[in-house]
């Protein structure tokens, strides 16, 4: 089991398969990613969780939460996008 980690990355980097976007953080983007498939270019390490969802390290005044934290308190671990009504089913 690997760890979990939410970094930021610089705009226009490519990043590996399985990522889940947490927001931004200035003009950067934040990620979240398992330790063991990390991104080429990392900024900075704001969050670190272990698999059970206890926390490693946090720096301080960061709010985002990992998929593992969501899971511990019985949350998605992510949002699924919103599904669109099709031209079908619309009532007019």
């Amino acid at each position: 089991m690997s760890n979990n980690i939410i970094a930021t990355i610089p705009n226009f980097t490519h990043g590996p398969a399985g990522i889940i976007f947490r927001g931004k953080s200035g003009k950067d983007l934040k990620i979240e990613f398992m330790a063991d498939n990390p991104p080429a270019v990392i900024k900075e390490k704001l969050v670190e969780t272990k698999s059970d969802g206890s926390q490693v390290f946090r720096k301080a005044g960061e709010t985002a939460k990992t998929s593992a934290e969501l899971i511990k308190e019985g949350k998605p671990p992510r949002k699924e996008p919103p599904i669109k009504p099709k031209e079908k089913d619309k009532v007019k």
